[in-house]
C-alpha cells in the first residue's frame, strides 16, 4: 500500500489532478480505519485504499477516487456527514454518503437499524435495490464505487464463512455483474464474474480451469499464427494496427455449456483476436481484409459500429475459418471504442469530459425506467424477479421509421415498442407495421425491424397485452391506465376473481365478514376494500396475495381443520408411511408443490377440511407456511414402512431432437421405475417433458433424475412445482 503509486496512476492519465485531495483523502481514512483490522487479519485501511485504486485504474475523477478512500468512514468510524463535508466538500461526503447507504443489502443489517422493520427478506432486498438505483440515477458515480469496493471484497472474500462467500457471490451474479454489464464496463464485469463463479461453484471452477489450461498450448498456436498472418497482410495494405490475442473468462464459457447444452470440445472461442486501429473507416477495411484471408462463418458477423448495444458497446465481430480451418473470431474497433468498451460509464467520468448526470440519464436511460417503474411495485418478490430479468435480459435492437435504434428486452412485442416511444402511443396502438408489413401485436421483435405504430384515437389498452407485453416499462403503464379509467369495472372483476377462488376452495363467508376484510384490507396497504378489488382486477396485487393474508386472519382451530368430515379419497388413502408427532389415525396427504419422497427432511402443515400436508422442508412454499406457526406440526418417515410408492412428477427441459421422448422413456425403464402418466410440448427449439413416475424413497428417484440428466440435450431435470392448495 503505497500512496504514491496511487498519484503516480493517476497523474498518468490526468496531468492536472488535484493529487493533494487525494492524499487529504488518505491521510484521513489512515487515521480514522487506525486499529481497525479486516477479516482477512488485514489492516481495514488496505480495503479503502484498494478501492481507490481500481477507480483510478478505471481513469476516474479525482472526487470519485478521493470518495473511494473515505467510502467506510460514515459507516465504521466516528466520521459523520458533516465532518466528510467540512473536510472535504458536499460533493464528496454526497457520494460517500450514498455509498454507505448501499451497504446494507441484507435483511439483518437493514432490520438492525432504527427504520422500518420489514416483513421478509424479500421485502427488504427488494428495498436496498431500490436504493441502488435511487443512487444511480441521482449520481452515477455511487454505483461505480460500491462495484469498485464489491469488487475488492470479492478478490478478498476466502477469509469468510463458506455460507457468507456464496451469498455474496449469488448475489454479484444476480445483480452487480449484470449492472457493469449494462454500464459497458467489461474489465470490472469479467473479473466480478469470475470471482463470484470460483467461490459459488469451486470444483466446476477448477475442473474448467485445468480443461481451459489444457487446451491453452494449441489454441495459443493458432492465435500466434493468425495475428502473424493479419500483420502482413495489413502492412501490405499500409495499415498500423495493435493485434492481440484475448483469453475468453471462465463464466462465459460455464454459461455456454449450461445454456447451450455443448460440449467443452465444441467451444472454440476460448481465445480471440482483437484488432485496434485508429478510424472507423480502418475498421471496416480490416474486416475486409480479414474475409480475403478466411472464409466467414455463416451468420457471425456482426455489426456494433453501425448498431451500438444500449451500453455504448461498440465493434465488428466476425468468426472465420482461421488457420487449419480452426474456427477464429475476430473484434476490430477503434482506440476510443475501446477505452469506452473497457472502462463503460467510467469513461464518461474521465477527466476531460463534463461530469454530470445528464449524461448518464442519456446514454443509459434505462436507469431512470427502473426508477420509474420500481416506486409503483407492491410486490417485493415480484419486483425482485422482475429486476433480475430487467437485468440479466438480452436485448433486441429494432428502428423507428426515422431510423432511431430503440433496445428492448429480447422477445418484446410491438406493444412494448409503442410504449417505448410514448406512453400516449401505446395507449392508442391498435396494429403495427414490421419492415413495412402488417404484424400481429404478439409478433416477437427481431434485431433490425423497421417498425411503425398504427394509432386511432378512440383506441384504449387491453388487460390482454399483459400476457404480450415483455417490457416492464409496458406493464406498469398499462396497469396505470386501468387503475385510473377502469376503476368500477376492475372492482368487479377483483369482487369475482376472489369470490370464485373461495368458491372453488370451498371456503363460505370471508367476503361477508367486515372485521375480517378490514384487516385484510389494512395488511396489504389499502384504505378501503373497493381499492384492494381494484388492484387485483387491474393486476397490480395478485391473488395469491390476498389469499396469503386471508389465510392469516382467518380463525384456525385446530379441531376443525385436522377432523375431515368426508371419506379421505383413493389418493389419500395411499397416503402411508407418516408418522405425526403427538396425534394418531390423522388424515395425511403428500403436497403437489415439491412431492416429498423418504429420505427428504419433511414437515406437517395442518389444511382445512383436509388434515395434514406433507411439504419438504425447503418447499418454495414453507416461508409463506411457516409464518402460521400454530399450523406447523412436526413430522417424520415410518421407517418401517417400506412397501408404499410414492408419486413424484418430474420436470424435464430439453433440446428439441428426433428421438428425444423414447430416449426419456428408455432411460426410465431402465431404471425400473413405473412411469404413469407423461406429456410433451415444443416451443422455441425447447422440449418440455411432463413425467409422473412411481419410486420408493429419495435414492431412487435421485437415481432416475441423473440418468435422465445426462441424456443428450437435457437443460434441466427436477421436481415439479405448483401452487399448492394449503388452505
Amino acid at each position: 500500500m503505497n500512496i504514491e503509486t496511487l498519484l503516480d496512476t493517476v497523474k498518468s492519465y490526468n496531468g492536472s489532478a488535484d493529487l493533494e485531495l487525494i492524499r487529504k483523502a488518505y491521510d484521513f481514512a489512515t487515521r480514522l480505519h487506525d486499529g481497525q483490522m479486516r477479516a482477512s487479519g488485514e489492516p481495514f485501511v488496505i480495503h479503502p485504499f484498494e478501492v481507490a485504486t481500481i477507480l483510478a485504474n478505471l481513469q476516474m475523477d479525482t472526487t470519485s477516487i478521493a470518495a473511494g478512500l473515505l467510502h467506510d468512514t460514515i459507516e465504521d468510524t466516528v466520521a459523520s456527514y458533516e465532518e466528510i463535508e467540512k473536510q472535504f466538500g458536499k460533493e464528496i461526503a454526497m457520494l460517500v454518503d450514498g455509498v454507505t447507504k448501499l451497504t446494507a443489502i441484507s435483511a439483518s443489517k437493514e432490520q438492525s437499524k432504527q427504520g422500518p422493520v420489514f416483513k421478509s427478506k424479500a421485502e427488504s432486498q427488494a428495498e436496498n435495490l431500490r436504493k441502488i438505483f435511487l443512487a444511480m440515477a441521482k449520481d452515477i458515480r455511487v454505483i461505480l464505487i460500491k462495484l469498485a469496493d464489491r469488487l475488492h471484497n470479492l478478490r478478498t472474500l476466502s477469509s469468510l464463512a463458506p455460507e457468507k462467500r456464496k451469498y455474496i457471490a449469488k448475489e454479484t451474479l444476480e445483480i452487480f455483474a449484470p449492472i457493469t454489464s449494462r454500464l459497458g464496463m467489461w474489465r470490472i464485469k469479467w473479473e466480478l464474474e469470475d470471482l463470484a463463479f470460483s467461490h459459488l461453484e469451486p470444483e466446476k471452477f477448477v475442473e474448467l480451469e485445468q480443461k481451459v489450461t489444457a487446451r491453452r498450448a494449441d489454441r495459443e498456436k493458432v492465435i500466434h499464427e493468425a495475428i502473424a498472418i493479419i500483420e502482413r497482410k495489413l502492412a501490405e495494405h499500409g495499415l498500423k494496427a495493435h493485434i492481440e490475442g484475448r483469453p475468453k473468462h471462465l463464466y462465459s464459457i460455464y454459461q455456454k455449456l449450461t445454456k447451450k447444452v455443448r460440449d467443452f470440445s465444441e467451444i472454440y472461442d476460448l481465445f480471440a483476436v482483437r484488432i485496434i486501429v485508429n478510424t472507423v473507416e480502418e475498421c471496416y477495411t480490416v474486416l475486409g481484409t480479414v474475409h480475403s484471408l478466411w472464409i466467414p462463418m455463416k451468420d457471425r458477423i456482426k455489426d456494433y459500429i453501425a448498431v451500438p448495444k444500449s451500453n455504448s458497446y461498440r465493434s465488428l465481430h466476425t468468426t472465420v475459418y482461421g488457420p487449419g480451418d480452426e474456427p477464429l473470431e475476430i473484434q476490430i474497433r477503434t482506440w476510443e471504442m475501446h477505452r469506452i468498451n473497457e472502462f463503460g460509464l467510467a469513461a464518461h467520468w474521465a477527466y476531460k469530459e463534463n461530469k454530470n448526470e445528464k449524461l448518464a440519464k442519456e446514454i443509459y436511460p434505462w436507469i431512470r425506467r427502473i426508477v420509474d417503474w420500481q416506486l409503483d411495485s407492491k410486490d417485493a418478490r415480484e419486483y425482485i424477479e422482475n429486476l433480475k430479468l430487467d437485468l440479466l435480459e438480452s436485448e433486441v435492437f429494432v428502428f423507428t421509421p426515422r431510423g432511431d435504434v430503440v433496445d428492448l428486452p429480447a422477445g418484446s412485442t410491438p406493444i412494448d415498442f409503442a410504449y417505448r416511444i410514448h406512453t400516449e402511443v401505446g395507449h392508442k396502438c391498435v396494429g403495427a407495421k414490421v419492415n413495412a408489413k402488417i404484424v400481429p401485436l404478439e409478433y416477437s421483435l427481431q434485431n433490425a425491424d423497421i417498425l411503425e405504430i398504427i394509432t386511432s384515437k378512440h383506441a384504449t389498452p387491453s388487460l390482454d397485452w399483459l400476457k404480450i407485453c415483455r417490457s416492464n416499462h409496458a406493464k406498469n403503464k398499462i396497469r396505470q391506465w386501468f387503475k385510473k379509467e377502469r376503476r368500477e369495472e376492475n372492482i368487479i372483476r377483483g369482487k369475482e376473481i376472489i369470490e370464485k377462488e373461495l368458491k372453488r376452495q370451498r371456503i363460505e363467508n370471508v367476503l361477508s365478514n367486515t372485521e375480517l376484510m378490514e384487516h385484510v384490507t389494512a395488511k396489504l396497504n389499502f384504505v378501503t376494500l373497493d381499492d384492494l378489488y381494484a388492484s387485483l382486477g387491474y393486476g397490480e396485487t395478485s391473488l395469491p396475495q390476498v389469499l396469503s393474508k386471508i389465510r392469516d386472519e382467518m380463525p384456525k382451530p385446530v379441531e376443525d381443520v385436522l377432523i375431515s368430515k368426508r371419506a379421505p379419497s383413493k389418493k389419500e388413502k395411499m397416503s402411508q408411511g407418516i408418522k405425526v408427532k403427538g396425534i394418531d389415525n390423522v388424515l395425511v396427504r403428500f403436497s403437489k408443490c415439491c412431492s416429498p419422497v423418504p429420505g427428504d427432511d419433511i414437515i406437517g402443515y395442518i389444511t382445512l377440511g383436509k388434515g395434514i400436508s406433507i411439504h419438504r422442508r425447503n418447499c418454495p412454499n414453507m416461508p409463506s407456511l411457516t409464518l402460521q406457526t400454530e399450523r406447523v406440526v412436526e413430522v417424520g418417515w415410518d421407517e418401517k414402512r417400506k412397501d408404499i410408492k410414492y408419486n413424484v412428477e418430474l420436470e424435464i427441459e430439453a433440446w428439441d431432437r428426433d428421438g428425444l421422448l423414447a430416449a426419456v422413456m428408455n432411460a426410465v425403464n431402465e431404471a425400473k421405475v413405473p412411469a404413469l402418466a407423461c406429456n410433451a410440448k415444443v416451443k422455441k427449439s425447447k422440449a418440455h417433458i411432463g413425467l409422473c413416475i412411481e419410486v420408493g424413497d429419495k435414492v431412487q428417484l435421485n437415481d432416475i433424475i441423473k440418468r435422465l440428466s445426462h441424456l443428450k440435450g437435457i437443460i434441466a431435470v427436477g421436481r415439479a412445482s405448483s401452487q399448492e392448495d394449503y388452505l
